[in-house]
């Protein structure tokens, strides 16, 4: 975490807390927003002194590392959520996206996926700059390659996060109307979860007849729709 984001992240803490002391007491609530921060803090100096001292983790200690951290954010995220804190949770998001970032770099696994997808749907939204669209484009495919599969019905609450990747990272893709990335991203999207892929090119294609997509981007879409409609 660099100077930057540890400020963010200090502030988002800070508020948390105050709102969550404010509005307990919580009795019999261990995973307090103080507990999570520091612990949370105690992840990223690890991270630091790594990185400083050029040492390699082995990667079962960078799986447990990234996995507490990312744990630790989610729930952080929650409590943001319940207290309203809509600035607080976006940072604990991104904070939890570059922790995954992190641990993919390691050579680790991403264990914990809702606050990573929250962080890259939020961020593409904010944007319309095609270098930022591709930066988030590659980090979601990133994060595809190294995260624990869910199964292909995407159907199990606890996998939405994993279909919800894939849904994000070809909208990124679509975004950015480059049709290599959307092949990539439609590609995965196909190997992975094969029946939603009929219905989000439907709604796909429906989107691209927007005046700010062109014909490349709509005549992708039609062609992956045909593929997967013809078969019925």
């Amino acid at each position: 975490m660099n100077r930057a984001g540890r400020r963010a992240f200090d502030q988002a803490a800070g508020a948390l807390i105050a709102a969550f002391e404010q509005a307990g007491p919580f009795p019999g609530q261990e995973a307090t927003p103080a507990l999570l921060a520091d612990a949370v803090r105690q992840c990223f100096e690890i991270c630091r002194q790594t990185g400083d001292s050029g040492e390699t983790l082995p990667l079962e200690a960078v799986d447990e590392l990234g996995t507490h951290a990312l744990e630790c954010l989610s729930d952080l995220g929650l409590w943001a959520y319940q207290l309203r804190l809509d600035d607080a949770r976006a940072a604990v998001e991104d904070l939890a996206l570059e922790m995954a970032e992190w641990t993919i770099g390691h050579g680790g696994r991403v264990a914990v996926l809702e606050p990573v997808v929250n962080a890259l749907a939020r961020q593409a939204n904010a944007t319309g700059d095609p270098a930022v669209l591709a930066r988030l484009f590659h980090q979601a495919c990133a994060v595809i390659a190294h995260a624990e599969p869910g199964p292909a019905d995407g159907t199990e609450p606890a996998q939405q996060p994993w279909l919800m990747l894939h849904f994000n990272c070809a909208i990124i893709a679509t975004r950015t109307q480059d049709p290599a990335r959307m092949n990539a991203a439609f590609d995965l999207l196909e190997a992975h979860l094969p029946g939603h892929c009929a219905a989000f090119y439907t709604e796909g294609l429906r989107e691209s007849q927007k005046t700010v997509y062109g014909d490349a981007v709509r005549e992708t879409m039609r062609s992956r729709l045909a593929k997967w409609t013809d078969r019925h």
